[in-house]
């Protein structure tokens, strides 16, 4: 429902995409992934990037090594098929995290964020970034700046109202256009 819905919203070739939340406690490298799968169902290239460097866990899920990925790409300006690697799922690409920098701050330059995103869009039709809680770190408010939506992920007795709030202010701050929120029970 949500890859159809996100479809009938955009008439571009591709769409990037990013998936947040306001704080740690959630599942959001769970949802990103399956988001990933519905859209490669819908005969999409798909590039799925974690884009959370502070706590990776994509490459986990999809049992890769985390040597090189997302922190390769922006920093060095690598080239996305360096940086990113096929999966057993057809049309599904997987960008890990990549090794963390003594300083993170330094991987969200604004200007190597544009470039890293521009590529990504000539070269995939979906890209789906994992990123950071919205409310720990700035991380994700310059990342909301580079896509086309933005999909916040609650925790039912998790998130608290108010921190739902602060993040939909955060992302509306930066013109981030919030696509929906999935509310995940249990």
């Amino acid at each position: 429902m949500i890859c159809t819905y996100i479809d009938h919203l955009y008439d571009s070739e591709s769409h990037l995409l990013m998936v947040t939340s306001p704080n740690e406690e959630d599942q959001k490298s769970i949802i990103s992934s399956k988001l990933a799968i519905a859209f490669v169902a819908q005969g999409k290239k798909v590039l799925l990037v974690d884009a959370n460097i502070r706590s990776p866990s994509l490459h986990h899920w999809f049992q890769l090594k985390n040597e090189n990925g997302f922190t390769n790409a922006v920093r060095n300006v690598e080239s996305l098929q360096l940086n990113s690697k096929e999966t057993i799922i057809n049309n599904l690409f997987i960008m890990p995290a990549g090794p963390i920098p003594s300083n993170p701050s330094d991987v969200w330059v604004a200007s190597k964020i544009k470039d890293m995103t521009s590529c990504c869009r000539t070269e995939y039709d979906v890209v789906i970034f994992e990123a950071p809680p919205i409310l720990s770190v700035s991380d994700s408010q310059v990342l909301a700046s580079y896509c086309d939506g933005t999909i916040l992920v609650l925790k039912e007795n998790k998130t608290k109202k108010d921190d739902a709030f602060k993040a939909k202010r955060k992302l509306e701050r930066k013109n981030s256009k919030i696509l929906g929120v999935i509310y995940q029970t249990g």
